[in-house]
């Protein structure tokens, strides 16, 4: 049977596997895949950068300084057959996370009211998004932002800050007894909403985009996946600090004396997340794994007294006793809490990954100490920055 190389070629293509060829006296060379040359809009002349990695591997992409990006719009159109609530204006918040610059969504049936309304909250709530077309079954609007103008530390910084303006509204509205402090919190949430899905679609464009990668400070794949799910840590606890506050005021208007009582126990607790928030995120943005490890523990030894038990399993929460707002609001916080733990595992394991230790030093190794702070050499402490525009 003739062997067919036509056919180990296709196979080769569609493996991404190339054979090293020798050109000249000394040279090496491989061909590049059809399929990347066409999704990178790689054409004649264009110069490529290669960045080498740990174990033997390199990470090629078109180089950002040669070539800038094209500025071509995105325009993605959407066909639906349906309109079930929430659908038109859930697609589009879909559609900016995914980078697109112009979307148009078509239904086969008029919008209702209520769609119209949730699309005109959407289109107000997102940075950079306006609406320039609306009618019977159409929906048309344009995103207007430059996803590497403010970097991802920056953007965080400004998350973890309106977090602490939360926490500082609910311990206010306590210690004042007054609801009408909480009328702000909602405004924060929206804030903290709107950061949180322009550095999704940051991170989503940068996994594309090497030349976006560099400008927002995120240019491992790897890291790219944890800071996306620290930007969602954050912005449930956003979601959940709002809930304490909706409790707060509730109870507020309508059983002050039994919240009084139970106003120093829920000030402690917001006090202990605040602190928590604030260690977990320095030591993130630092890359600081003894302040991430020493924040585990502390947190692990608060849990455990929250929880009454050793064994966090047990789920025996001693705030169960009380009134049942003390509860709802004893249980956000334990639950914000347990999410910071994902941030500081995500802080060590990011210190060991091979991209970071290639950086430091020319050797699979790396030595932990006090005199450090935990900090490899290249990194970063946090730094006060201006609030994005």
């Amino acid at each position: 049977m003739p062997y067919d190389m036509a056919a180990k070629d296709r196979r080769d293509e569609l493996r991404l596997l190339r054979r090293v060829q020798k050109t000249g006296h000394s040279s090496l060379f491989v061909t590049l895949p059809r399929s990347w040359i066409h999704s990178a809009s790689i054409r004649p002349g264009d110069v490529l950068e290669f960045k080498e990695l740990a174990g033997g591997r390199l990470e090629l992409s078109v180089s950002h300084v040669v070539r800038a990006p094209s500025g071509r719009q995105k325009t993605l159109r959407i066909e639906t057959q349906v309109s079930d609530p929430n659908l038109f204006a859930r697609l589009l918040v879909g559609a900016y996370i995914t980078g697109h610059d112009r979307v148009q969504i078509v239904g086969s049936s008029p919008l209702t009211e209520a769609q119209h309304a949730d699309i005109d909250y959407i289109t107000k709530k997102i940075l950079g998004m306006s609406l320039v077309e609306e009618s019977a079954n159409q929906v048309e609007v344009q995103i207007s932002v430059d996803p590497g103008k403010y970097e991802f530390a920056r953007l965080l910084q400004r998350t973890v800050r309106l977090l602490d303006q939360a926490v500082e509204l609910c311990r206010r509205s306590l210690r004042e007894g007054d609801p009408s402090v909480l009328d702000r919190l909602p405004l924060v949430e929206d804030e903290i909403d709107r950061f949180y899905l322009l550095m999704v679609r940051q991170l989503l464009l940068a996994s594309d985009d090497f030349h976006i990668a560099v400008e927002i400070g995120v240019t491992s794949h790897h890291f790219q996946i944890g800071s996306r799910l620290v930007a969602k840590v954050l912005e449930v606890n956003g979601d959940l600090l709002a809930d304490i506050g909706h409790e707060l005021g509730s109870w507020l208007g309508t059983d002050r004396a039994h919240l009084l009582k139970a106003a120093d126990s829920m000030d402690r607790m917001l006090a202990d997340f605040d602190s928590f928030l604030k260690r977990t995120m320095e030591a993130f943005l630092g890359l600081s794994v003894l302040g991430a490890n020493s924040t585990l523990n502390d947190i692990n030894r608060w849990l455990s007294h929250q929880y009454g038990l050793e064994d966090r399993k047990g789920r025996l929460v001693r705030t169960k006793e009380g009134p049942a707002p003390a509860q709802r609001i004893a249980w956000d916080l334990v639950m914000a809490v347990e999410m910071l733990v994902e941030i500081n595992e995500i802080t060590i394991n990011r210190y060991l990954e091979p991209e970071t230790i290639l950086r430091s030093t020319s050797r699979n190794s790396i030595m932990i100490s006090s005199e450090v702070a935990g900090s490899l050499p290249g990194s970063s402490a946090p730094i006060i920055v201006p609030e994005p525009d």
